[in-house]
C-alpha cells in the first residue's frame, strides 16, 4: 500500500492543498488543488480554516493521507540571525531558545523556536537563520486543525518549507545560487539555495494585496474577478519595484561563492506579466528556469509554480534535511506512537512493549528518548502494569512478557493476520543490516504501511547496501532513499529511507 503527504497552504483570498505519493521511483503528485476564499472589502475571510479545509479536501476528492503539512502564515513568524562556534545541530537547538527569547517581545506564554543553519562566515562561524512563532498560535491552529478533522504531523515556516519542494522538483547545480521567490497575499518568501545548500531564508512585508489594489482597483474585492485576473496575469509595473529592492538587498547578505543568480518565482507573482522584464532592467539575475527532475504529474510547470508552497509542503512530508517544525514537547505530533501502542489491539500492543524490552536487552544504536536506564525501567514497568492480567508483579519482565505475548498469540489465532508485529521488524532490521557497514540509526518509526528509518552511514554505497538489505525482507514491497546528504561537520552521509510495507502485511 502507498503511503501520502498532503501540503495545505492559505491566505486571505484563497487555500491551496498538494497531495504527492510516497514511495515511488520519482516524485509523484497526485492532485493540485486550490479554492478561493469568501472575504469582505478589506480582505478578510468571512469563514474559518476550520470550516474551509474540509471542504477543500471534499471538492480535492483527496483521499485519506499519512502525512499532513500545513505552513504557518509567514505573518506569524519572526526571524533572528545568529552566528556559532559549533554546527552541531543538538547543541544549537539547546542554546538558541534563551538567546532568541531575549531578542523577542514576547510576553504571553512564550516561543516555539526552530533554525535553519546557513553554512559558514568568512570568520569560519555557523551562521543560523531562527525562526519562531508564538506558542498561542500555534496551540490554536493545532486546534483549529484537529476540528476540521485534521492532525497534521509538521507544521512549518513557508519559507524552510520551500527548501523540501525547491530540491526534490528541480536539478540545482552548485555553480549557480537559486532565488526562490513566493509572493503571497501579504508577506513574500524568498530562499536562496548555492546548489542544494542553503544560503539564505527571510520573508518580508511585500505581497501581492499592493499590486492586485492598485492595478484592479475595486474589482480585486470581487474573489471571482481576482481569480479570472490571476489566471489572465497583472502588469505589474513600478509596483514591482519594491519587491525587486527586497531582494536586492537579501542579495548583499547571502554569503555564496557563486554569483550565477537564478530567479524562480512562485506564488502570486507568477500572475505578474512584466515579472522578466523588471528584474533583468534592475539586476542581472537570470528568470531562466532550472532544469527539472523527473515527476510524474498532470500539471504543467506554471501549475507547479503557482501551487509551489502546497506542493513544498507535501514534499517535507518525504524531506526532513534542514527541517522546521513547530510541533515540538507537549505539542508533538503522537497520533503514530498512539496508533503503535494500540495497534491491533492488546496483542501488539504487547508486542510494542516488548520492542521496547528487547531494544534494552540487547543495547542497539538507536536513539530513544529515554536519558537513562532507570527512565527506561520506569517505562517498562508502567506499560507492564498496563498489558499484564492485574497484580502480576514485575520479575523478570523479558521472559513474563514473552510468555503472556505466546498465549495472546495463541488465543486470538495471529490477531496480525500474518503481519510483522513491530518485535519482528527490529529484529529483522537488525539482523538484515550487514554488520560490515558503518551505519548508525537514529529513529525508526513504524506505522501501518510503511517503516521510516533516519541515521547515518559513511558512505554513499553503504546507504545503498542498506536499501538492498532491508528490500530482500519478505514483507517490503520496496524501499526508497529519500534523502541521503553529507552532514559538513562530521562528513557522515545523513539518511531517510522508507519501506513500504507489502498490503498483505498491513
Amino acid at each position: 500500500m502507498r503511503r501520502y503527504s498532503v501540503g495545505i497552504y492559505w491566505d486571505n483570498v484563497s487555500l491551496h492543498a498538494c497531495l504527492i505519493k510516497v514511495g515511488e521511483p520519482e516524485l509523484t503528485i497526485e492532485r493540485f488543488i486550490s479554492m478561493p476564499r469568501e472575504y469582505d472589502e478589506k480582505f478578510t475571510p468571512t469563514k474559518s480554516i476550520s470550516e474551509e479545509i474540509p471542504e477543500l479536501l471534499r471538492e480535492a476528492r483527496i483521499e485519506p493521507f499519512d502525512t499532513c503539512v500545513v505552513g504557518v502564515p509567514e505573518s506569524e513568524t519572526m526571524h533572528r540571525s545568529l552566528l556559532r562556534p559549533f554546527g552541531d545541530r543538538k547543541k544549537i537547538a539547546q542554546t538558541i531558545g534563551p538567546e532568541v527569547e531575549t531578542l523577542l517581545p514576547i510576553l504571553d506564554g512564550g516561543i516555539i523556536v526552530d533554525y535553519v543553519l546557513l553554512g559558514k562566515d568568512e570568520a569560519g562561524l555557523h551562521r543560523v537563520e531562527t525562526i519562531s512563532v508564538r506558542r498561542s498560535s500555534i496551540e490554536n491552529l493545532v486546534s483549529e486543525m484537529k476540528s476540521s478533522g485534521i492532525d497534521p504531523e509538521i507544521i512549518d515556516s513557508p519559507c524552510a518549507s520551500i527548501l523540501a519542494g525547491a530540491r526534490q522538483v528541480f536539478r540545482l547545480h552548485g555553480h549557480a545560487t537559486y532565488l526562490f521567490l513566493h509572493m503571497g497575499w501579504r508577506d513574500t518568501s524568498l530562499t536562496a539555495l548555492q546548489g542544494t545548500e542553503v544560503r539564505y531564508v527571510g520573508v518580508f512585508p511585500y505581497g501581492f494585496e499592493k499590486i492586485a489594489t492598485c492595478a484592479l482597483g475595486e474589482a480585486a474585492k470581487d474573489p471571482q474577478t481576482m481569480e479570472k485576473k490571476l489566471r489572465e496575469g497583472i502588469e505589474a509595473g513600478r509596483l514591482l519595484d519594491a519587491a525587486i529592492r527586497e531582494v536586492l538587498i537579501a542579495l548583499s547578505r547571502i554569503d555564496s561563492t557563486s554569483h550565477d543568480y537564478v530567479l524562480v518565482p512562485a506564488g502570486y507573482v507568477c500572475s505578474i506579466k512584466d515579472l522578466s522584464d523588471r528584474f533583468t532592467a534592475a539586476s542581472d539575475i537570470s528568470t531562466d528556469l532550472p532544469e527539472r527532475n523527473p515527476v510524474r504529474t498532470d500539471a504543467d510547470l506554471d501549475t507547479m509554480l503557482r501551487n509551489f508552497m502546497p506542493l513544498s509542503l507535501a514534499c517535507r512530508g518525504i524531506d526532513s534535511t534542514d527541517a522546521v517544525n513547530f510541533r515540538k514537547g507537549d505539542l508533538g505530533f503522537t497520533k503514530k506512537i498512539e496508533w503503535l501502542k494500540g495497534y491491533a489491539g492488546a496483542w501488539t500492543k504487547v508486542a510494542a512493549v516488548f520492542v521496547i524490552l528487547w531494544l534494552f536487552g540487547l543495547g542497539l544504536n538507536i536513539s530513544l528518548n529515554a536519558k537513562t536506564s532507570h527512565q527506561l525501567t520506569k517505562l517498562i514497568a508502567k506499560e507492564f502494569s498496563t498489558v499484564m492480567p492485574g497484580g502480576t508483579p514485575m520479575v523478570d519482565p523479558v521472559k513474563q512478557m514473552e510468555q503472556h505475548l505466546a498465549r495472546l498469540s495463541a488465543r486470538d489465532g495471529g490477531a496480525s493476520g500474518g503481519a510483522a508485529t513491530p518485535l519482528e521488524i527490529m529484529r529483522d532490521l537488525s539482523a538484515g543490516i550487514p554488520r560490515n557497514i558503518d551505519v548508525l540509526l537514529d529513529n525508526i518509526f513504524i506505522d501501518e504501511n510503511s517503516i521510516t528509518i533516519t541515521g547515518s552511514a559513511a558512505t554513499y554505497d553503504n546507504v545503498e547496501r542498506m536499501k538492498e538489505s532491508l528490500s530482500a525482507l519478505s514483507y517490503i514491497e520496496g524501499v526508497k532513499i529519500v534523502s541521503a546528504n553529507v552532514d559538513k561537520n562530521d562528513q557522515r552521509v545523513r539518511l531517510k529511507l522508507v519501506c513500504d510495507k507489502k498490503s498483505n502485511n498491513t
